[in-house]
C-alpha cells in the first residue's frame, strides 16, 4: 500500500482474499477488553457463590411442608440434656441444624448423630464438634428424614416445630411395632 490515504502497514494487511485485517490492536482496546472480562468473571463469581450459600437456607420454603432452621437456646439445650440425665444409649436430633444438641449431648456422654437437609449446616456442625472435641462421639449426615431409620438409637430428639407433630406420631407408632 503505497502512496497516501492509507493505514500504516503495522495496523492493517491484505489478506489473499483481498480484505484489509487488522494485525495488532490498540492497548487501550485491550485494556478495556480485559476490564470487561474481569467485571463480567467477578460478578459471575459473586452470584454463583450467593447461589451456592442460600439455596440451602430458601428451599425449606419451597416444600409441601415448610421446616426453618431455628437454633435452639441455651435454655433449650439445657432442658434437653437435663431429661437425658438418667438416660443411657445412643441419641439421635432430626432435623439437628447447627448441631448444639448433639454437641451439648456428646459433651455429657453420648454417642449422638444428628441428621439435616442443609449441607452447610452440617459442614459448620462438623466443625464446632471438632472444635468442642467430640467429633469422635458426634455425628452428623446430610440426609432426609424419611430415608432413615431410627431403630438402632434409644433417644430421639425433634426439636418443637409443629409441622413436625404429624411426622412424630408416625415415628412412634414404627417404634411400637418394631
Amino acid at each position: 500500500m503505497e502512496g497516501g490515504g492509507g493505514a500504516s502497514p503495522e495496523i492493517l494487511e491484505e489478506s489473499h482474499s483481498g480484505c484489509v485485517l487488522p494485525t495488532s490492536l490498540g492497548a487501550n482496546s485491550l485494556k478495556k477488553s480485559s476490564w470487561g472480562f474481569l467485571f463480567t468473571g467477578i460478578i459471575g463469581g459473586t452470584l454463583v457463590a450467593v447461589y451456592a450459600v442460600a439455596t440451602p437456607f430458601l428451599t425449606p420454603a419451597l416444600r409441601k411442608i415448610c421446616l426453618p432452621f431455628v437454633p435452639a437456646t441455651t435454655k433449650q439445650i439445657e432442658n434437653v440434656v437435663k431429661m437425658l440425665h438418667c438416660r443411657r444409649g445412643s441419641l439421635v436430633d432430626i432435623g439437628s441444624g447447627d448441631g448444639r444438641i448433639v454437641i451439648a449431648a456428646a459433651k455429657a456422654g453420648f454417642t449422638a448423630v444428628g441428621y439435616e437437609l442443609n449441607p452447610w449446616l452440617v459442614w459448620y456442625s462438623r466443625y464446632c464438634a471438632w472444635r468442642e472435641g467430640v467429633h469422635g462421639s458426634a455425628k452428623f449426615y446430610i440426609s432426609d428424614l424419611w430415608k432413615v431409620t431410627f431403630s438402632q438409637y434409644s433417644n430421639v430428639i425433634i426439636f418443637g416445630v409443629p409441622q413436625m407433630t404429624a411426622w412424630w406420631r408416625w415415628l412412634e407408632r414404627q417404634m411400637i411395632l418394631d
